[in-house]
């Protein structure tokens, strides 16, 4: 376990999620203008001997921004993997590798949401750069849904030494861009495949570019040519299962 200081998290999906992990959570706060509606997370902590607070919502307020509804919780922060450990989960799992790779996403919504979608669709880790990317903060936590706790997460210093390392052992870098070579429906994705994911102003740096060995696109017939990046990473993560399970 890291050692580093206890978190806020706060909203009723993401505590309910931080409940399911033992020792996770320390202490729970809950408004108490809101008891009924959050009985089911005040039984769970109690049974799980977590301290609970009763207290006024300003109380809450003053802790978080956001849309908190009325319980904030007190956890560890979240493990991470290196990313030796992490190109070991495939073969544990006798799957193909499959990784999301993501250049400075700055948005924590989009983060959270990404996030969301790699865990529905069984990513194997994703990889996010420490540095001018907004990382596991709050937020993050309250638009993940509580999927943080679920979705292995590599923290590194450069995402290109993890391409390098990527590309050492046979894992294809499929990059997403709108001017892509091939739509995502014509690309092989049944191999094993890291999928790069640009950030939300500048898409993928150009230097990332360059180490992809191939560029897919979303095919698009209406007149708006692009998409919110976590929407878009929700059809390039999909696609990827759908053939995956065509294959099996």
């Amino acid at each position: 376990m890291e050692n580093k200081d206890l978190i806020y998290i706060y909203g009723v999906n993401p505590v309910k999620e931080a409940l399911k992990v033992p020792h996770a959570v320390k202490e729970i706060l809950i408004s108490k203008s809101r008891l009924l509606p959050l009985r089911e997370i005040i039984e769970t902590a109690e049974k799980c001997l977590i301290p609970v607070r009763i207290v006024d919502e300003k109380r809450i307020q003053k802790i978080v921004q956001g849309v908190h509804q009325g319980v904030l919780a007190k956890v560890i922060p979240k493990d991470k993997l290196d990313l030796t450990d992490a190109l070991k989960i495939p073969s544990q799992k006798r799957e193909p590798p499959f990784f999301l790779i993501l250049d400075l996403i700055e948005d924590p919504q989009n983060f959270g949401a990404i996030l969301r979608v790699a865990e529905a669709v069984g990513v194997h880790a994703v990889i996010y750069q420490q540095r001018r990317s907004v990382g596991i903060v709050p937020s993050v936590w309250k638009s993940s849904a509580g999927a943080v706790w679920h979705v292995n997460l590599v923290e590194i210093n450069n995402i290109k030494y993890a391409i390098r390392e990527f590309k050492e052992r046979d894992i294809t870098i499929i990059g997403a861009e709108a001017d892509g070579g091939k739509t995502l429906w014509e690309a092989s994705l049944n191999s094993p495949i890291a999928i790069v994911i640009g950030s939300e102003g500048s898409g993928i740096r150009q230097t990332v570019r360059e180490l992809c060995d191939e560029i897919v696109k979303i095919p698009m017939k209406g007149k708006i040519n692009s998409l919110n990046v976590s929407t878009a990473t929700s059809v390039l993560l999909f696609e990827v299962m759908r053939q995956r399970s065509l294959s099996v």
